[in-house]
């Protein structure tokens, strides 16, 4: 499916509180082959800062209630597959940074400009420093 020029919802269930600073939305994603399940996870933290998970387009109401917990300040596109609402996100929130994995990067550059490097610092040879 090619990733959403324009904010487009899609069906899905309200935004869903799972702990004091961590919510979800889960939605509907309409596949030649059936519905398959998609989720969007948020993370409240510091400084009323949130980070997306996997973003999901909601509606207006549902983006102010979104708002209300904080500023949309980080998106992380976990694969490929889950690019789809990725542009439009950044569009809407032109600050936001935007981390996928290595591996993803490619495909995902495609559609987002990533906010490039991410690196953890490293004080000697560590894996996550290689």
């Amino acid at each position: 499916m090619k990733p959403w020029e324009r904010w487009n919802v899609l069906p899905h269930q309200p935004i869903t509180r799972l702990a004091e600073n961590l919510f979800t939305v889960v939605g509907t994603l309409k596949m030649p082959v059936g519905e398959i399940q998609r989720r969007m996870t948020v993370v409240r933290l510091s400084g009323k800062r949130l980070l997306i998970f996997s973003a999901i387009a909601l509606n207006e109401s549902e983006m102010a209630d979104l708002e209300e917990l904080g500023r949309p300040t980080f998106l992380v596109v976990p694969s490929e597959i889950h690019r789809l609402d990725a542009k439009i996100w950044k569009d809407r929130y032109h600050d936001m940074l935007v981390v996928t994995p290595r591996g993803a990067r490619d495909k995902v550059s495609e559609v987002v400009q990533l906010t490039l490097p991410i690196r953890p610092s490293c004080s000697g040879a560590t894996p996550a420093c290689g």
